[in-house]
């Protein structure tokens, strides 16, 4: 009996909009039958190596072509399932790599919520996935992104990647992984809607990120640029989040640079 109603359970969430269910979803499905006994189901499941357990009472079925001791699902989609009924988006890095911007993943992936998830960094099969706050005046600029044939996730729109990256950039691969996907991008970055979310974004440290970097690079430079600068505060953030809290000040820009800014131009002009 209990076979049969395992594979029933694969038949029921194979067919939904993707292979990811919670415990609430299979007690609806089976209002008659005692919940004990649908959790010992689900629990044999995963030891079959027919579900992944990715959380409490959160399950994601495993191919049947797949070796359930190594299958690991998209990481999107897994994120995707862990936010299933919260707002969310894959930001930074992730959003990178989503955007084409990077080769290289890391073995993390970024998701964005407009709620505080505890803990912060979950692990699921070696792969950290980590929950980061936006306050909701900075959880905007996302949309239902294709990431293969069958799949949409949400992720951050170019330009909001680009926003978050230069607000934390030690979750986005530092100022030279930033700086070569800005000019690799140039032609295809919508720099209106870019200074609208600049402002739009909390604090003024990705705006000076932003402003030294489009001098630092040649890109072009425009009034509206130096219109910018004279709004700027008097504080000083370091250039690069992921370099120390130190380095000489740079009274332009209003920033501490405390990396070696050759390696940026060297990464794309060499």
């Amino acid at each position: 009996m209990r076979n049969l109603v395992s594979w029933d359970i694969i038949k029921i969430f194979s067919g939904a909009d993707f292979d990811c269910f919670t415990f609430q979803d299979v007690l609806l499905e089976y209002p008659d039958v005692n919940r004990t006994y649908l959790s010992r189901v689900l629990s044999g499941m995963v030891e079959k190596g027919m579900l992944i357990k990715l959380s409490r009472n959160l399950y994601y079925i495993v191919p049947q072509s797949a070796d359930p001791q190594k299958y690991m699902p998209d990481w999107h989609l897994v994120a995707k399932c862990l936010m299933k009924g919260r707002k969310y988006y894959i930001g930074y890095y992730s959003a990178m790599h989503v955007h084409g911007l990077i080769t290289q993943p890391s073995l993390k992936e970024i998701i964005v919520t407009n709620l505080q998830v505890k803990p912060a960094i979950k692990i699921i099969r070696g792969i950290e996935f980590q929950f980061v706050y936006h306050t909701e005046p900075r959880f905007f600029g996302f949309k239902n992104t294709w990431i293969d044939k069958y799949n949409k996730v949400m992720v951050s729109d170019l330009e909001k990647t680009f926003v978050d990256a230069l607000t934390r950039p030690h979750l986005s691969g530092g100022l030279i992984e930033i700086g070569k996907a800005l000019y690799e991008l140039k032609e295809k970055i919508d720099y209106q809607k870019l200074l609208v979310y600049l402002n739009l974004n909390e604090g003024e440290a990705a705006k000076k990120r932003f402003l030294f970097l489009v001098e630092l690079l040649g890109l072009t430079w425009t009034n509206k640029y130096d219109a910018m600068l004279k709004e700027m505060g008097p504080s000083f953030p370091v250039l690069d989040t992921t370099g120390p809290n130190q380095g000489r000040k740079n009274s332009r820009f209003g920033l501490k640079i405390n990396i070696d800014v050759s390696t940026i131009k060297n990464s794309i002009f060499t």
